[in-house]
């Protein structure tokens, strides 16, 4: 999640504070920006947002009810439901609404970063017992990649710049460039040539 922008919706500023520093602190995020509410959210600039986490308990709309509307305002932007309890319901009841995970605000600061990075690669963070797992990773020629990084990976291939791949992919263009950089990891390449030429070598993308 390193160099990403994050959304904070929560109505308790102690709470805002701490997972705060636990994002830029731990996470190595660049920047977090904070709304007590969903109307407030709507204020900030969607090209600007990576990842939103969405408290289920808000003042005026809920988080749960705020999916819809938080999609539709912040489109191709991941979101994911913190709540204090894990109860099945509402966590089946978030993912059906387009969530892509739902975190216990309990959660270690590692496994908040850990699957924060995981739904910034394109996969999904869900308790264990709901039907829809994380998206699995993908094994090829050695090298794990996600789903989503596979599809920057072959625009990358096609010579497409980090614009053209957000608007294909309906993304922000930071949040591409976090892609590429963990495709430049997940390959062992020092730069986006290099790892098109892995690719092409290994047979990554066909």
């Amino acid at each position: 999640m390193l160099g990403t922008h994050i959304l904070l919706v929560d109505d308790h500023t102690l709470f805002r504070t701490g997972m705060q520093m636990i994002l830029t602190q731990v996470g190595g995020a660049r920047g977090v920006s904070e709304a007590s509410s969903v109307r407030e959210a709507f204020d900030f600039d969607e090209s600007s947002v990576d990842l939103i986490l969405l408290d289920i308990h808000l003042p005026g709309l809920n988080g749960i009810d705020g999916i819809k509307p938080m999609r539709e305002k912040f489109a191709g932007v991941p979101i994911i439901i913190l709540s204090a309890s894990s109860e099945l319901a509402s966590i089946r009841q978030a993912k059906e609404l387009g969530a892509a995970g739902f975190l216990n605000k309990a959660a270690l600061a590692e496994e908040i970063v850990n699957s924060i990075t995981h739904v910034l690669g394109g996969g999904q963070c869900f308790p264990a017992g709901v039907d829809s797992q994380p998206a699995p990773a993908m094994h090829t020629g050695g090298h794990t990649l996600t789903p989503r990084q596979t599809e920057v990976l072959i625009y990358l291939c096609e010579g497409k710049p980090n614009k053209l791949i957000a608007r294909e992919l309906d993304m922000s263009e930071n949040t591409v460039r976090v892609h590429v950089s963990a495709i430049l990891s997940a390959l062992g390449a020092k730069n986006r040539s290099e790892a098109i030429l892995i690719a092409q070598r290994e047979g990554i993308t066909n």
